[in-house]
């Protein structure tokens, strides 16, 4: 009896926090390509990211991306992840809503020379940041696209340094 009461209990409360939780999180899938800078060719990229909106239009997100067959300028084909943890500053105007997001993490090139797992022997060559914008339109509460631009820089004088261009699908707002 005291477990169907504790269920209960707890599904009245997710039923009433459901609306503003889930208005304040999001989960973001997108692609798109990278180039410029460091890089010789586009090539295609996806990412994934998490995060969440604060009060007065600042929130937070989390993402990881790839991008394979990245070839730089000294024509050496590799792939490249990165994992950000940003700061994001949104401005809602209704459904629209233009972002800027600046973060900083990991930005990890990987080569068929390269050994061990995808964060493994991380050094400072391998710390860098990102910044740009975009912008967001929600179609209804829960849901909407994204498009996003934004530019990688590992944190050395000769770092690895490119440019990317994203499209994607935003669940939660």
């Amino acid at each position: 009896m005291r477990t169907l009461k504790i269920s209960v209990a707890i599904c009245a409360l997710l039923y009433v926090c459901e609306g503003s939780v889930f208005a304040q999180s999001m989960l973001v899938a997108s692609i798109g390509k990278v180039y410029g800078g460091s890089a010789q060719i586009s090539s295609s990229t996806w990412a994934v990211g998490i995060g969440g909106g604060g009060a007065r239009g600042i929130g937070s997100e989390l993402e990881f991306s790839r991008a394979g067959h990245f070839t730089d300028r000294t024509g050496q084909e590799s792939k490249i992840y990165t994992l950000m943890a940003s700061v994001l500053l949104t401005v809602p105007v209704h459904a629209i809503r233009p972002y800027g997001i600046f973060g900083y993490g990991f930005v990890r090139q990987r080569t068929s020379a390269s050994t061990g797992a995808i964060l493994s022997n991380l050094s400072n060559n391998d710390v860098g940041y990102s910044a740009g914008g975009g912008v967001t339109y929600q179609f209804s509460r829960a849901a909407g696209v994204r498009a996003d631009l934004r530019h990688f820089k590992v944190r050395k004088a000769n770092g690895l340094s490119f440019q990317r261009f994203m499209v994607g699908i935003v669940l939660g707002g």
